[in-house]
Order: structure tokens, then C-alpha cells, then sequence
């Protein structure tokens, strides 16, 4: 898994972001935080400061929390975190 697949999967979440129109500004905004940070990890240019278990635990939990109301991003979410693994992140 390279950067540029990660990225890939990354921009495909911030589509299904903008189509869930119901999700709190505050679910935006944390989301957008963690992807953030999963592309500046993944480019070697910031250390995580909470351990990597931390930002995937994040990462299900919000997919778990979105399984019901927003299946198709909980899925994406998922997406990502099989990337964030194949990378070693």
C-alpha cells in the first residue's frame, strides 16, 4: 500500500462525508482531524502523539457508531483503515 492509495482511500471518505447530510458538524470536523493526521503519518511528516491502536480505535469506533445510519461511509471508514494497516500505521 503506498501513500497515493491511501490517499485515494482517503479522498473517497471525504466524498461519503459530503454526502452524509445528517452527520453532526462536530462528527465533520473530528473525521477531518483523523484524516488530517493519517496523511501527514503517512507522508512521514508528523509523529503520531497518541500510539497508532489510538487513531485506528478512533477510526472503528466511528464506524461502528455510522454501521446504522450511514452504512456506505462506516464502510469507507473500514477502507481506510485496511490501508492504514497494509502501510503499517
Amino acid at each position: 500500500m503506498t501513500s497515493e492509495e491511501l490517499q485515494s482511500q482517503l479522498d473517497e471518505l471525504h466524498k461519503e462525508l459530503e454526502k452524509a447530510k445528517a452527520l453532526a458538524p462536530e462528527e465533520r470536523d473530528f473525521l477531518g482531524h483523523l484524516m488530517s493526521e493519517m496523511v501527514s503519518i503517512s507522508q512521514g511528516k508528523l509523529v503520531p502523539e497518541t500510539p497508532k491502536e489510538s487513531l485506528r480505535d478512533q477510526l472503528e469506533q466511528k464506524a461502528s457508531d455510522f454501521e446504522t445510519g450511514h452504512p456506505r461511509l462506516a464502510a469507507v471508514i473500514r477502507q481506510v483503515l485496511d490501508a492504514l494497516n497494509k502501510m503499517g500505521i
